[in-house]
């Protein structure tokens, strides 16, 4: 578990973050909640900026996500709420996840994924949406891609990374 809450590249617990994550009270699920809510009321999301969005996504660290105040998507909520949930000593995990419609009847040019956490509260791992401040029960319309520490662990760290590993994954997904 120790290796769901230490630095990556692209999630360090700077001073900057740390500081945040000292004036969050709550514990447990509670703290889950708040950190979402501390997201929620912090960031602008900048997903409908399409050349914004590009020029950002999956570029960047948690620390540079934070001074921004800007979230290009599920990517940068999750990249966030990671690092707040570690910062408070919760493991993490970064769940890159891909919708099954998508791998049954999508094209190319129109990728569907979404990213999720998993936090270990107690001796429980609970899936966590960051953009959507939901604890949810399973997967259901999602194929789980990888877990990971983070986007740029799982070797990707830009759109065509992105759709590059989603278009084998499908390949594999229809072959079985």
């Amino acid at each position: 578990m120790q290796n769901y809450i230490k630095d990556t590249e692209q999630i360090k617990i700077t001073g900057n973050i740390k500081n945040i994550a000292d004036n969050f009270k709550e514990k447990d699920l509670d703290l889950i909640l708040e950190i979402c809510n501390w997201i929620f009321n912090n960031f602008k999301n900048i997903e409908n900026d399409k050349e914004e969005k590009m020029k950002l996504f999956r570029k960047r660290t948690a620390d540079e996500i934070i001074e921004s105040k800007k979230l290009t998507g599920c990517t940068d909520y999750a990249i966030v709420f990671i690092a707040l949930a570690r910062a408070k000593e919760i493991p993490t995990k970064y769940i890159e996840a891909i919708r099954k419609r998508w791998l049954d009847i999508g094209d190319q040019n129109h990728i569907e994924g979404h990213i999720f956490v998993e936090c270990l509260i107690g001796n429980k791992w609970y899936i966590i949406d960051p953009q959507e401040g939901a604890i949810r029960t399973d997967y259901r319309k999602y194929a789980i891609f990888k877990k990971g520490l983070d986007s740029w662990g799982i070797g990707i760290r830009n759109f065509d990374d992105l759709k590059g590993k989603f278009l084998e994954f499908k390949e594999e997904y229809k072959s079985k």
